[in-house]
């Protein structure tokens, strides 16, 4: 359930918004080899398909989800890869058949504000590193997968679930830390950084 604190902003979204979206880390059990080590796609879909779907995600029945969608890409697929923006939607739509999923592009801060405003679930591929998180192991994830779940004008931040990290839950980034790290896969970590800005809105 969303919790929405109707004083207005200068662009008449509400001061704050929450949206009670469960959390999962990555390594549901601590273990980072692969393929937890590469499955913060997989987390952050998870988290916000069982928001969508009204379903609880538990340690054990998370850790079995990951491992199930890494299974339907090798075998789907051909392997288990790090996904651009628009691949991470088919895999939405492939796996959980399911089409009320739109890749955004040429977008503001405001405007991710709005879609939580509206109660939809943003997931969008980082540069990790620029995220700066000082629970991530160093020097940090080069590509990375955050979901948005809120966001709070008093601190001027958003609230996230952080797959990369068992202190993930209701992580705080600021605006600007984390629009500057949205940053879309291009084929190589050499290049990470350097990517079109993209998001994915789950409605």
């Amino acid at each position: 359930m969303a919790l929405c604190l109707w004083a207005s902003t200068s662009y008449g979204l509400p001061s704050k918004v929450y949206l009670n979206i469960p959390f999962l880390c990555q390594a549901p059990y601590g273990n980072w080899s692969q393929p937890w080590q590469d499955a913060c796609e997989e987390a952050a879909v998870i988290m916000a398909m069982a928001f969508v779907k009204g379903d609880p995600v538990t340690r054990g029945s998370g850790n079995q989800d990951i491992l199930k969608m890494v299974a339907f890409q090798e075998k789907q697929y051909g392997g288990h890869f790090d996904l651009t923006a628009k691949e991470c939607v088919k895999l939405i739509n492939d796996y959980y058949k399911f089409d009320k999923v739109e890749l955004k592009d040429n977008f503001t801060i405001e405007d991710i504000k709005t879609e939580l405003a509206q109660r939809h679930v943003v997931i969008a591929p980082m540069a990790g590193r620029m995220l700066r998180n000082p629970y991530y192991t160093p020097p940090g994830p080069a590509y990375h997968y955050i979901v948005f779940k809120g966001y709070d004008e008093r601190s001027g931040a958003f609230i996230t679930n952080d797959a990369g990290t068992r202190r993930g839950k209701n992580f705080r980034y600021k605006y600007q830390t984390a629009y500057n790290a949205i940053h879309d896969w291009t084929g190589s970590k050499g290049t990470v950084g350097r990517g079109r800005k993209a998001i994915i809105v789950i409605k």
